[in-house]
């Protein structure tokens, strides 16, 4: 399930960095990942953003078949919630990549209000379930790991907030987003950061001589 979830990441990565020189017409700084759908190669936008799905409930099921249940009633209810958030990432990330983005210059779809409603979802999910889960897992084998978690869900929270004010133009005045494309994916990169973060504490869970 850890491989799952790296090569998964792995296979994001690689298909944004691809597109960005496949299309260069995007900018990175204004335009969000989601429109390189509709370039030529944009079947390998579709294809990481499931292989990233795919991973990220790969992770869901290896953490919840490898942690040991908290023996506080708070700590069962904050590992819970998180493996509960990171569930609802999953399933977000796969509706956005079954479901294309809207073009930024035509009106909204039914098919585009899916994948913005399914992406603001998992925008969302993937902090709650870093921030529980970085604190919540309760096995000796984590304690090595969950520094790096905590760290990375440090970072998610900060590009959150910067994300979040690149688009106050919008709801103030109707501007356009100030610097979308670069938050966005600076965002995206903490996500990525915390999923192989975990997917390697799973890793060492599993490699240790008490499971």
């Amino acid at each position: 399930m850890a491989y799952a979830c790296l090569s998964g990441n792995g296979c994001f990565a690689v298909a944004v960095l691809a597109l960005h020189l496949l299309q260069p017409e995007l900018s990175p700084l204004n335009y969000a990942v989601s429109y390189y759908v509709y370039g030529a190669q944009g079947w390998l936008f579709t294809a990481g953003l499931l292989a990233w799905g795919l991973g990220s409930a790969a992770l869901f099921l290896g953490l919840a078949r490898s942690i040991r249940i908290h023996r506080r009633i708070w700590g069962r209810i904050r590992v819970d919630a998180g493996l509960s958030a990171l569930a609802v990432w999953s399933a977000g990330v796969l509706a956005t990549g079954m479901f294309r983005a809207d073009p930024w210059n035509k009106p909204p779809s039914t098919i585009g209000l899916i994948h913005e409603n399914a992406a603001r979802v998992a925008f969302v999910a993937l902090p709650l379930a870093a921030l529980l889960l970085s604190h919540g897992l309760p096995s000796p084998e984590w304690r090595r790991t969950a520094v790096v978690l905590r760290l990375f869900a440090v970072m998610i929270l900060i590009s959150l907030i910067v994300f979040f004010a690149s688009l106050l133009p919008i709801s103030d005045s109707f501007s356009p987003p100030v610097l979308f494309g670069l938050t966005e994916r600076m965002l995206l990169a903490a996500y990525a950061g915390w999923l192989c973060a975990a997917a390697v504490g799973l890793l060492r869970s599993s490699a240790s001589p008490a499971n």
